[in-house]
Protein backbone atom coordinates (compact mmCIF):
# COMPACT_ATOMS: atom_id res chain seq x y z
CA UNK A 1 0.00 0.00 0.00
CA UNK A 2 0.74 3.60 -1.00
CA UNK A 3 2.63 5.10 1.87
CA UNK A 4 0.89 8.54 1.12
CA UNK A 5 -2.66 8.85 1.33
CA UNK A 6 -5.50 11.45 1.63
CA UNK A 7 -8.89 10.91 3.49
CA UNK A 8 -11.50 13.63 2.88
CA UNK A 9 -13.79 13.90 6.08
CA UNK A 10 -16.04 16.38 4.46
CA UNK A 11 -15.74 19.46 2.12
CA UNK A 12 -14.81 16.79 -0.75
CA UNK A 13 -18.05 16.94 -3.25
CA UNK A 14 -19.36 19.78 -1.46
CA UNK A 15 -18.33 23.45 -0.06
CA UNK A 16 -18.20 23.43 3.71
CA UNK A 17 -17.45 21.22 6.45
CA UNK A 18 -13.89 21.24 4.72
CA UNK A 19 -11.28 18.74 6.61
CA UNK A 20 -8.88 16.45 5.44
CA UNK A 21 -6.78 13.75 6.59
CA UNK A 22 -3.46 12.64 5.00
CA UNK A 23 -1.55 9.71 6.03
CA UNK A 24 1.67 9.97 5.68
CA UNK A 25 4.52 7.65 6.26
CA UNK A 26 6.09 9.06 9.76
CA UNK A 27 2.26 10.22 10.95
CA UNK A 28 -1.24 11.47 10.13
CA UNK A 29 -1.70 15.12 9.39
CA UNK A 30 -5.50 17.31 9.12
CA UNK A 31 -5.54 19.93 7.56
CA UNK A 32 -8.88 22.14 8.53
CA UNK A 33 -12.22 21.12 10.50
CA UNK A 34 -14.63 23.52 9.31
CA UNK A 35 -18.77 23.41 9.80
CA UNK A 36 -21.40 23.37 7.13
CA UNK A 37 -22.75 26.55 6.80
CA UNK A 38 -26.69 26.73 7.94
CA UNK A 39 -26.91 23.53 9.17
CA UNK A 40 -27.24 22.92 12.76
CA UNK A 41 -25.78 20.05 15.21
CA UNK A 42 -24.09 17.31 14.04
CA UNK A 43 -25.21 17.60 10.30
CA UNK A 44 -23.13 20.41 10.34
CA UNK A 45 -20.16 18.29 11.32
CA UNK A 46 -17.45 16.70 8.74
CA UNK A 47 -17.20 13.02 9.87
CA UNK A 48 -14.76 13.31 12.54
CA UNK A 49 -15.54 9.58 13.69
CA UNK A 50 -13.55 8.44 11.46
CA UNK A 51 -9.86 10.06 13.17
CA UNK A 52 -11.03 6.76 15.83
CA UNK A 53 -9.00 5.07 13.09
CA UNK A 54 -6.67 7.65 11.95
CA UNK A 55 -5.51 9.51 15.00
CA UNK A 56 -3.43 13.12 13.72
CA UNK A 57 -0.43 13.45 14.86
CA UNK A 58 -0.50 17.19 13.72
CA UNK A 59 -3.03 19.64 12.67
CA UNK A 60 -2.91 22.93 9.99
CA UNK A 61 -5.87 25.49 10.34
CA UNK A 62 -5.45 26.80 6.38
CA UNK A 63 -7.61 29.70 7.09
CA UNK A 64 -10.34 31.26 9.74
CA UNK A 65 -13.50 31.18 7.69
CA UNK A 66 -16.43 29.32 9.12
CA UNK A 67 -16.72 26.01 6.71
CA UNK A 68 -13.01 25.48 7.59
CA UNK A 69 -12.26 26.37 11.48
CA UNK A 70 -16.10 26.16 13.10
CA UNK A 71 -15.56 21.96 14.15
CA UNK A 72 -12.02 22.99 15.42
CA UNK A 73 -13.28 22.53 18.77
CA UNK A 74 -14.98 19.01 18.36
CA UNK A 75 -11.34 17.80 16.97
CA UNK A 76 -9.62 19.16 20.06
CA UNK A 77 -12.38 17.41 22.54
CA UNK A 78 -11.11 14.11 21.17
CA UNK A 79 -7.40 15.02 20.78
CA UNK A 80 -6.71 17.51 23.82
CA UNK A 81 -2.94 17.76 23.15
CA UNK A 82 -3.12 17.98 19.49
CA UNK A 83 -1.11 20.79 18.32
CA UNK A 84 -2.79 23.29 15.41
CA UNK A 85 0.03 24.86 13.27
CA UNK A 86 -1.76 28.40 11.12
CA UNK A 87 -0.73 32.17 10.18
CA UNK A 88 -1.05 34.38 13.35
CA UNK A 89 -3.81 36.70 11.77
CA UNK A 90 -5.41 33.22 11.41
CA UNK A 91 -4.92 32.74 14.76
CA UNK A 92 -6.28 36.15 16.14
CA UNK A 93 -9.13 35.98 13.55
CA UNK A 94 -10.14 32.66 14.85
CA UNK A 95 -10.85 33.58 18.19
CA UNK A 96 -13.72 36.01 17.07
CA UNK A 97 -15.00 33.06 14.53
CA UNK A 98 -15.44 30.69 16.80
CA UNK A 99 -17.04 33.07 19.17
CA UNK A 100 -19.37 33.78 16.81
CA UNK A 101 -20.26 30.68 16.41
CA UNK A 102 -20.51 29.26 20.11
CA UNK A 103 -23.07 32.29 20.27
CA UNK A 104 -25.35 31.32 17.16
CA UNK A 105 -25.28 27.71 17.47
CA UNK A 106 -26.35 28.27 21.32
CA UNK A 107 -29.26 30.69 20.04
CA UNK A 108 -30.11 27.61 17.51
CA UNK A 109 -30.17 25.62 20.61
CA UNK A 110 -28.06 22.84 19.18
CA UNK A 111 -24.25 24.16 20.59
CA UNK A 112 -21.23 22.40 18.66
CA UNK A 113 -18.88 23.26 21.78
CA UNK A 114 -18.71 24.97 25.25
CA UNK A 115 -17.04 27.85 26.13
CA UNK A 116 -14.11 26.00 27.85
CA UNK A 117 -13.51 23.33 24.92
CA UNK A 118 -13.26 26.59 22.73
CA UNK A 119 -10.70 28.22 25.24
CA UNK A 120 -8.94 25.30 25.17
CA UNK A 121 -8.46 25.25 21.82
CA UNK A 122 -7.30 28.17 21.35
CA UNK A 123 -4.28 27.98 23.54
CA UNK A 124 -3.79 24.88 21.25
CA UNK A 125 -3.21 26.99 18.61
CA UNK A 126 0.77 27.52 16.90
CA UNK A 127 1.04 30.54 14.87
CA UNK A 128 4.07 30.02 12.45
CA UNK A 129 4.86 32.30 10.10
CA UNK A 130 4.40 31.90 5.53
CA UNK A 131 7.82 30.38 4.35
CA UNK A 132 8.78 28.82 7.22
CA UNK A 133 9.77 24.80 6.78
CA UNK A 134 8.19 22.81 10.31
CA UNK A 135 9.47 19.26 10.94
CA UNK A 136 9.15 18.42 14.50
CA UNK A 137 6.32 15.69 13.43
CA UNK A 138 8.48 13.05 11.27
CA UNK A 139 6.81 14.84 8.14
CA UNK A 140 7.75 18.38 7.25
CA UNK A 141 5.24 20.73 5.96
CA UNK A 142 5.35 24.31 5.05
CA UNK A 143 2.63 27.67 4.83
CA UNK A 144 2.74 29.68 2.03
CA UNK A 145 0.30 32.75 1.34
CA UNK A 146 -2.71 31.15 -1.17
CA UNK A 147 -4.83 35.15 -1.56
CA UNK A 148 -8.15 33.76 -0.22
CA UNK A 149 -7.83 35.81 3.06
CA UNK A 150 -6.17 37.91 5.58
CA UNK A 151 -3.72 34.83 6.65
CA UNK A 152 -4.65 32.14 4.29
CA UNK A 153 -2.34 29.33 3.24
CA UNK A 154 -2.22 26.60 1.27
CA UNK A 155 0.71 23.69 2.31
CA UNK A 156 3.63 21.79 0.93
CA UNK A 157 3.87 18.76 2.31
CA UNK A 158 7.12 16.63 2.64
CA UNK A 159 6.98 12.79 3.44
CA UNK A 160 9.67 9.89 2.52
CA UNK A 161 11.09 11.96 -0.28
CA UNK A 162 7.83 12.65 -1.44
CA UNK A 163 5.89 15.96 -1.86
CA UNK A 164 1.93 17.11 -2.06
CA UNK A 165 0.39 20.33 -2.31
CA UNK A 166 -2.76 21.38 -0.72
CA UNK A 167 -4.28 24.65 -1.92
CA UNK A 168 -6.30 25.21 0.44
CA UNK A 169 -9.17 28.14 -0.78
CA UNK A 170 -6.77 30.26 -2.89
CA UNK A 171 -7.27 33.32 -5.11
CA UNK A 172 -4.66 34.61 -7.58
CA UNK A 173 -6.26 37.82 -7.64
CA UNK A 174 -4.82 40.94 -5.27
CA UNK A 175 -7.65 43.03 -3.46
CA UNK A 176 -7.14 46.11 -1.26
CA UNK A 177 -6.76 43.40 1.58
CA UNK A 178 -5.00 40.75 0.76
CA UNK A 179 -2.48 40.08 -2.05
CA UNK A 180 -2.58 37.45 -4.80
CA UNK A 181 -1.51 33.81 -3.85
CA UNK A 182 2.34 33.07 -3.78
CA UNK A 183 3.65 30.67 -6.76
CA UNK A 184 6.73 29.53 -7.56
CA UNK A 185 9.11 31.14 -9.61
CA UNK A 186 9.37 28.19 -11.62
CA UNK A 187 7.86 24.67 -12.24
CA UNK A 188 7.97 22.56 -8.92
CA UNK A 189 7.16 19.14 -9.42
CA UNK A 190 5.27 17.48 -6.49
CA UNK A 191 4.44 14.18 -6.86
CA UNK A 192 0.40 15.22 -5.83
CA UNK A 193 -2.07 18.70 -5.76
CA UNK A 194 -5.18 18.76 -3.76
CA UNK A 195 -6.76 21.39 -5.05
CA UNK A 196 -10.32 23.09 -3.98
CA UNK A 197 -12.76 23.37 -7.18
CA UNK A 198 -15.32 26.18 -6.14
CA UNK A 199 -15.48 27.99 -9.37
CA UNK A 200 -14.38 24.92 -11.56
CA UNK A 201 -16.46 25.10 -13.96
CA UNK A 202 -16.15 29.50 -14.54
CA UNK A 203 -14.57 31.66 -15.93
CA UNK A 204 -14.34 35.00 -14.08
CA UNK A 205 -15.12 38.11 -15.54
CA UNK A 206 -12.41 40.75 -15.45
CA UNK A 207 -12.61 41.83 -11.43
CA UNK A 208 -11.32 45.13 -12.51
CA UNK A 209 -15.02 45.45 -14.63
CA UNK A 210 -17.13 43.70 -12.28
CA UNK A 211 -15.98 46.17 -9.22
CA UNK A 212 -16.89 49.09 -11.94
CA UNK A 213 -20.45 47.73 -12.38
CA UNK A 214 -21.13 47.08 -8.80
CA UNK A 215 -20.30 50.90 -8.04
CA UNK A 216 -22.24 52.25 -10.78
CA UNK A 217 -25.48 49.85 -9.68
CA UNK A 218 -24.67 50.97 -6.06
CA UNK A 219 -25.18 54.48 -7.45
CA UNK A 220 -28.31 54.19 -9.88
CA UNK A 221 -29.56 52.90 -6.40
CA UNK A 222 -28.68 55.58 -3.89
CA UNK A 223 -29.34 58.40 -6.38
CA UNK A 224 -32.63 57.11 -6.79
CA UNK A 225 -33.61 57.24 -3.36
CA UNK A 226 -33.39 53.54 -2.41
CA UNK A 227 -30.93 51.59 0.20
CA UNK A 228 -28.37 48.98 -0.78
CA UNK A 229 -28.03 45.64 1.45
CA UNK A 230 -25.08 43.77 0.52
CA UNK A 231 -24.80 40.07 2.49
CA UNK A 232 -21.32 39.69 3.29
CA UNK A 233 -18.91 37.03 4.55
CA UNK A 234 -17.58 39.13 7.34
CA UNK A 235 -13.96 37.78 6.66
CA UNK A 236 -12.04 39.58 3.81
CA UNK A 237 -15.48 40.42 1.98
CA UNK A 238 -16.74 43.12 4.01
CA UNK A 239 -13.74 44.77 4.36
CA UNK A 240 -12.79 44.73 0.75
CA UNK A 241 -16.16 46.10 0.18
CA UNK A 242 -15.61 48.88 2.84
CA UNK A 243 -12.68 49.76 0.80
CA UNK A 244 -14.16 49.71 -2.52
CA UNK A 245 -16.95 52.24 -1.50
CA UNK A 246 -14.57 54.54 0.61
CA UNK A 247 -12.73 55.01 -2.08
CA UNK A 248 -15.67 55.45 -4.51
CA UNK A 249 -17.02 57.93 -2.33
CA UNK A 250 -14.03 60.00 -1.70
CA UNK A 251 -13.89 60.15 -5.68
CA UNK A 252 -17.15 60.91 -6.53
CA UNK A 253 -18.32 58.28 -8.11
CA UNK A 254 -20.99 57.26 -5.30
CA UNK A 255 -22.93 59.91 -3.18
CA UNK A 256 -21.70 60.22 0.64
CA UNK A 257 -23.96 58.48 2.57
CA UNK A 258 -23.76 56.17 5.56
CA UNK A 259 -22.14 52.59 5.64
CA UNK A 260 -23.40 50.70 7.96
CA UNK A 261 -21.36 47.61 9.34
CA UNK A 262 -23.24 45.05 11.07
CA UNK A 263 -22.89 41.59 12.19
CA UNK A 264 -20.03 39.77 12.46
CA UNK A 265 -18.28 42.42 10.27
CA UNK A 266 -18.17 44.42 13.19
CA UNK A 267 -15.99 42.79 15.01
CA UNK A 268 -13.42 41.53 12.25
CA UNK A 269 -13.08 45.18 11.45
CA UNK A 270 -11.92 45.82 13.98
CA UNK A 271 -9.85 43.08 14.22
CA UNK A 272 -8.41 43.79 10.76
CA UNK A 273 -7.82 47.85 12.26
CA UNK A 274 -5.74 46.29 14.69
CA UNK A 275 -3.57 44.14 12.05
CA UNK A 276 -2.65 47.14 9.95
CA UNK A 277 0.93 45.53 10.11
CA UNK A 278 -0.39 42.41 8.26
CA UNK A 279 -2.60 44.14 5.13
CA UNK A 280 -1.11 44.88 2.23
CA UNK A 281 1.79 47.36 1.84
CA UNK A 282 -0.15 49.34 -0.60
CA UNK A 283 -2.83 50.04 2.10
CA UNK A 284 -0.46 50.20 4.84
CA UNK A 285 1.08 53.21 2.73
CA UNK A 286 -2.62 54.83 1.86
CA UNK A 287 -3.03 55.02 5.54
CA UNK A 288 0.07 56.09 6.61
CA UNK A 289 -0.27 58.84 4.31
CA UNK A 290 -3.69 60.19 4.72
CA UNK A 291 -3.55 59.25 8.47
CA UNK A 292 -6.43 57.94 8.66
CA UNK A 293 -7.98 54.52 9.60
CA UNK A 294 -7.99 51.53 7.26
CA UNK A 295 -11.56 50.97 7.73
CA UNK A 296 -13.54 52.76 10.25
CA UNK A 297 -12.89 56.45 8.93
CA UNK A 298 -15.70 58.45 7.10
CA UNK A 299 -19.19 57.66 6.96
CA UNK A 300 -18.47 54.30 8.10
CA UNK A 301 -20.76 53.30 11.14
CA UNK A 302 -20.79 50.04 13.25
CA UNK A 303 -24.00 48.74 14.22
CA UNK A 304 -23.69 48.70 18.05
CA UNK A 305 -27.09 46.88 19.31
CA UNK A 306 -30.56 46.28 18.29
CA UNK A 307 -32.08 49.57 18.70
CA UNK A 308 -29.84 51.37 16.13
CA UNK A 309 -30.62 48.24 13.66
CA UNK A 310 -34.64 49.11 13.90
CA UNK A 311 -33.60 52.57 13.61
CA UNK A 312 -31.70 51.82 10.03
CA UNK A 313 -34.13 49.33 8.96
CA UNK A 314 -37.21 52.17 9.42
CA UNK A 315 -35.41 55.12 7.96
CA UNK A 316 -36.25 56.17 4.46
CA UNK A 317 -32.52 58.04 3.74
CA UNK A 318 -30.12 56.67 1.26
CA UNK A 319 -27.65 54.03 3.09
CA UNK A 320 -25.48 51.22 2.62
CA UNK A 321 -25.52 48.26 4.77
CA UNK A 322 -22.94 45.46 4.85
CA UNK A 323 -23.96 42.60 6.98
CA UNK A 324 -22.85 39.02 7.68
CA UNK A 325 -24.22 36.34 6.87
CA UNK A 326 -23.01 36.40 3.07
CA UNK A 327 -25.76 33.79 2.10
CA UNK A 328 -29.11 34.80 4.29
CA UNK A 329 -28.78 31.74 6.38
CA UNK A 330 -28.47 33.64 9.44
CA UNK A 331 -26.68 36.81 10.99
CA UNK A 332 -27.97 40.04 10.70
CA UNK A 333 -28.45 40.36 6.97
CA UNK A 334 -31.48 38.45 6.60
CA UNK A 335 -33.27 41.43 8.91
CA UNK A 336 -32.28 43.98 6.41
CA UNK A 337 -33.89 41.61 3.69
CA UNK A 338 -37.16 41.17 5.23
CA UNK A 339 -37.41 44.63 5.50
CA UNK A 340 -35.87 46.41 2.46
CA UNK A 341 -36.59 43.31 -0.13
CA UNK A 342 -40.33 44.08 -0.66
CA UNK A 343 -39.23 48.05 -2.15
CA UNK A 344 -39.12 48.26 -5.78
CA UNK A 345 -36.32 51.31 -5.31
CA UNK A 346 -34.04 49.41 -2.79
CA UNK A 347 -31.38 46.90 -3.76
CA UNK A 348 -29.81 43.64 -2.44
CA UNK A 349 -26.40 42.77 -4.46
CA UNK A 350 -24.74 39.47 -3.66
CA UNK A 351 -20.75 39.81 -4.04
CA UNK A 352 -20.14 35.89 -3.11
CA UNK A 353 -20.14 32.30 -3.00
CA UNK A 354 -23.99 31.19 -2.74
CA UNK A 355 -24.19 27.64 -1.73
CA UNK A 356 -27.06 25.55 -3.48
CA UNK A 357 -29.06 25.49 -1.02
CA UNK A 358 -28.97 29.21 1.11
CA UNK A 359 -31.23 31.43 0.73
CA UNK A 360 -29.15 33.77 -1.21
CA UNK A 361 -29.00 31.31 -4.00
CA UNK A 362 -32.43 31.03 -4.37
CA UNK A 363 -33.29 34.73 -4.15
CA UNK A 364 -30.64 35.16 -7.56
CA UNK A 365 -32.93 32.49 -9.30
CA UNK A 366 -36.24 34.33 -8.45
CA UNK A 367 -38.06 36.16 -10.75
CA UNK A 368 -38.81 39.64 -9.85
CA UNK A 369 -42.02 39.81 -7.40
CA UNK A 370 -41.46 36.14 -6.09
CA UNK A 371 -40.66 34.91 -2.74
CA UNK A 372 -38.23 33.81 -1.32
CA UNK A 373 -37.73 31.68 2.81
CA UNK A 374 -35.60 33.69 4.98
CA UNK A 375 -34.94 33.23 8.68
CA UNK A 376 -37.43 34.56 10.86
CA UNK A 377 -37.21 37.47 13.11
CA UNK A 378 -36.45 35.58 15.68
CA UNK A 379 -33.08 33.84 13.96
CA UNK A 380 -34.66 30.87 13.62
CA UNK A 381 -34.20 29.47 17.08
CA UNK A 382 -34.32 25.64 16.83
CA UNK A 383 -33.27 25.90 13.15
CA UNK A 384 -37.20 26.14 11.92
CA UNK A 385 -38.16 29.69 11.78
CA UNK A 386 -38.26 30.62 8.13
CA UNK A 387 -40.99 33.17 6.52
CA UNK A 388 -41.78 33.86 3.09
CA UNK A 389 -40.72 37.37 1.95
CA UNK A 390 -41.62 38.88 -1.31
CA UNK A 391 -38.23 40.43 -3.34
CA UNK A 392 -39.76 43.16 -5.00
CA UNK A 393 -36.60 45.38 -4.89
CA UNK A 394 -33.20 45.06 -7.41
CA UNK A 395 -31.43 42.06 -7.31
CA UNK A 396 -27.81 41.65 -8.60
CA UNK A 397 -24.96 39.33 -8.78
CA UNK A 398 -21.17 40.71 -8.84
CA UNK A 399 -17.86 38.50 -8.82
CA UNK A 400 -15.99 39.67 -6.55
CA UNK A 401 -14.80 36.31 -5.34
CA UNK A 402 -12.00 34.84 -3.19
CA UNK A 403 -11.50 32.14 -4.81
CA UNK A 404 -9.85 31.48 -7.74
CA UNK A 405 -11.68 30.65 -10.97
CA UNK A 406 -10.81 27.19 -13.53
CA UNK A 407 -8.09 29.21 -15.42
CA UNK A 408 -6.75 30.24 -12.21
CA UNK A 409 -6.90 26.87 -11.03
CA UNK A 410 -5.52 24.99 -13.30
CA UNK A 411 -2.35 27.30 -13.66
CA UNK A 412 -1.36 27.03 -10.16
CA UNK A 413 -1.93 23.47 -10.79
CA UNK A 414 0.70 23.63 -13.88
CA UNK A 415 3.20 25.14 -11.71
CA UNK A 416 3.54 21.99 -9.98
CA UNK A 417 3.44 19.72 -12.80
CA UNK A 418 1.88 16.97 -10.32
CA UNK A 419 1.54 13.25 -11.69
CA UNK A 420 -1.85 13.27 -9.14
CA UNK A 421 -4.50 15.48 -9.37
CA UNK A 422 -7.41 15.62 -5.98
CA UNK A 423 -10.50 17.97 -6.67
CA UNK A 424 -11.88 18.76 -3.41
CA UNK A 425 -14.53 21.86 -2.02
CA UNK A 426 -16.28 21.90 -5.07
CA UNK A 427 -20.06 21.02 -6.04
CA UNK A 428 -20.59 18.10 -8.92
CA UNK A 429 -20.73 20.21 -11.48
CA UNK A 430 -16.95 22.34 -10.97
CA UNK A 431 -15.28 19.58 -9.93
CA UNK A 432 -16.60 17.13 -13.36
CA UNK A 433 -15.76 19.87 -15.46
CA UNK A 434 -12.16 20.69 -14.21
CA UNK A 435 -11.60 17.10 -13.90
CA UNK A 436 -12.52 17.36 -17.94
CA UNK A 437 -9.74 20.04 -18.92
CA UNK A 438 -7.14 17.75 -16.02
CA UNK A 439 -7.73 14.12 -17.52
CA UNK A 440 -5.52 14.18 -20.35
CA UNK A 441 -2.32 15.17 -18.40
CA UNK A 442 -3.15 14.20 -14.98
CA UNK A 443 -4.60 10.95 -13.11
CA UNK A 444 -7.49 12.91 -11.17
CA UNK A 445 -9.64 11.88 -8.52
CA UNK A 446 -13.29 12.95 -7.63
CA UNK A 447 -13.34 11.25 -4.17
CA UNK A 448 -16.25 11.43 -2.20
CA UNK A 449 -16.04 12.00 2.36
CA UNK A 450 -14.93 8.83 3.65
CA UNK A 451 -13.32 7.84 0.74
CA UNK A 452 -9.32 6.89 1.22
CA UNK A 453 -7.26 7.71 -1.92
CA UNK A 454 -3.71 6.92 -2.72
CA UNK A 455 -1.71 9.71 -3.65
CA UNK A 456 0.26 8.18 -6.60
CA UNK A 457 0.11 8.75 -9.91
CA UNK A 458 -1.60 5.68 -11.55
CA UNK A 459 -0.32 6.01 -14.98
CA UNK A 460 -3.99 5.91 -16.19
CA UNK A 461 -4.28 8.64 -17.99
CA UNK A 462 -8.37 9.45 -19.08
CA UNK A 463 -7.91 10.90 -22.45
CA UNK A 464 -3.93 10.94 -23.11
CA UNK A 465 -2.68 10.03 -25.96
CA UNK A 466 0.50 8.61 -24.96
CA UNK A 467 0.11 4.49 -24.11
CA UNK A 468 2.18 4.19 -20.90
CA UNK A 469 2.39 0.26 -21.30
CA UNK A 470 6.38 -0.58 -20.50
CA UNK A 471 6.09 -2.92 -23.79
CA UNK A 472 4.63 -0.26 -26.02
CA UNK A 473 8.00 2.53 -24.33
CA UNK A 474 10.06 0.04 -25.10
CA UNK A 475 9.29 -0.93 -28.58
CA UNK A 476 8.65 2.67 -29.52
CA UNK A 477 12.26 3.32 -27.91
CA UNK A 478 13.48 0.95 -30.42
CA UNK A 479 11.86 2.10 -33.37
CA UNK A 480 13.36 5.56 -33.18
CA UNK A 481 16.99 4.71 -31.67
CA UNK A 482 17.79 4.38 -35.59
CA UNK A 483 15.92 6.98 -37.25
CA UNK A 484 17.42 11.03 -37.68
CA UNK A 485 14.57 11.59 -35.33
CA UNK A 486 14.25 10.97 -31.43
CA UNK A 487 11.53 10.52 -30.07
CA UNK A 488 11.54 10.40 -26.11
CA UNK A 489 8.73 10.01 -23.75
CA UNK A 490 9.27 11.21 -19.70
CA UNK A 491 7.50 9.03 -17.84
CA UNK A 492 7.85 11.40 -14.67
CA UNK A 493 6.07 14.25 -16.49
CA UNK A 494 4.25 12.05 -19.37
CA UNK A 495 5.64 14.58 -21.99
CA UNK A 496 7.15 13.65 -25.44
CA UNK A 497 9.89 15.19 -26.26
CA UNK A 498 11.10 15.41 -30.35
CA UNK A 499 14.14 15.93 -31.15
CA UNK A 500 14.59 17.07 -34.49
CA UNK A 501 17.61 16.28 -37.53
CA UNK A 502 20.34 19.09 -37.53
CA UNK A 503 19.44 19.27 -41.25
CA UNK A 504 15.64 20.68 -40.17
CA UNK A 505 15.71 24.54 -39.44
CA UNK A 506 14.09 24.54 -36.08
CA UNK A 507 12.97 28.22 -36.95
CA UNK A 508 10.14 26.90 -38.91
CA UNK A 509 7.98 26.00 -35.62
CA UNK A 510 6.65 29.08 -33.42
CA UNK A 511 6.49 29.43 -30.19
CA UNK A 512 3.39 28.18 -28.71
CA UNK A 513 1.33 24.61 -27.32
CA UNK A 514 1.19 22.17 -29.20
CA UNK A 515 -1.36 19.16 -29.68
CA UNK A 516 -1.07 16.26 -31.13
CA UNK A 517 -3.75 13.90 -33.14
CA UNK A 518 -3.49 10.56 -33.89
CA UNK A 519 -5.00 9.48 -36.91
CA UNK A 520 -6.29 6.02 -38.37
CA UNK A 521 -3.97 4.45 -34.85
CA UNK A 522 -0.70 5.05 -37.11
CA UNK A 523 -0.32 8.61 -38.76
CA UNK A 524 -0.03 11.81 -35.98
CA UNK A 525 -0.51 15.14 -36.80
CA UNK A 526 1.27 18.15 -34.78
CA UNK A 527 -0.88 21.46 -34.77
CA UNK A 528 -0.42 24.64 -32.99
CA UNK A 529 -3.25 25.62 -30.50
CA UNK A 530 -6.16 28.14 -32.17
CA UNK A 531 -5.19 30.93 -29.90
CA UNK A 532 -1.45 30.21 -30.63
CA UNK A 533 -1.89 29.95 -34.01
CA UNK A 534 -3.32 33.46 -34.20
CA UNK A 535 -0.78 35.14 -32.43
CA UNK A 536 2.03 33.35 -34.79
CA UNK A 537 -0.08 34.45 -37.75
CA UNK A 538 0.05 38.15 -36.06
CA UNK A 539 3.85 37.71 -35.66
CA UNK A 540 3.87 36.77 -39.58
CA UNK A 541 2.27 39.59 -40.64
CA UNK A 542 4.02 41.98 -38.40
CA UNK A 543 7.25 40.64 -40.22
CA UNK A 544 6.15 40.80 -43.44
CA UNK A 545 4.68 44.71 -42.97
CA UNK A 546 8.36 45.33 -41.49
CA UNK A 547 10.14 43.82 -44.47
CA UNK A 548 8.26 45.95 -47.17
CA UNK A 549 8.87 49.24 -44.68
CA UNK A 550 12.56 48.22 -45.54
CA UNK A 551 12.09 47.67 -49.18
CA UNK A 552 10.18 51.24 -49.69
CA UNK A 553 13.07 53.06 -47.68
Amino acid sequence: MSDLHFLGLGGTDEVGASSYLYRLAEGNLLIDAGARPGSIGDAALPQLGLLAEHPPAAMILTHAHLDHVGALPVVIRRFPKLSIYCTEATARIATLVLGDTLKVTTMQGQPLFSAGEMKRTLERLRPVPYFTRVSDHGFAFTLFPSGHLLGAASVLMESGGRAVFHTGDVSNISTPVVDAAWLPAAVTPVDAVVSESTYGDTLLPSRKEQVRAFVNAIGETLRGGGRVLIPSFALGRAQEITQILQTSMASGLLPTVPIHLDGLTRGITEAYEDMLPLLPEALQNRTKVSKQRPFLTGTVNLVKDKREREGILTSERPAVVIASSGMLHAGASPQYARAWLPHAENALFVVGYQDAESPGRRLLELQQGGEVMLPAQNGGKGGGGFEPVSAYSRVERFYLSAHADRGGLLGMIARYAPGKVILTHGELRARSNMAGYLNSKHDVGLPTAGELVPLKDSGKRRGSFMNTAPKKLEAMKERHARTTVKVRYDPETHEVRIALPDTLDGTLFGEGDYTLEVLRGKTSRVKLREHDAEAMEGHRQAEEDRADEEALS
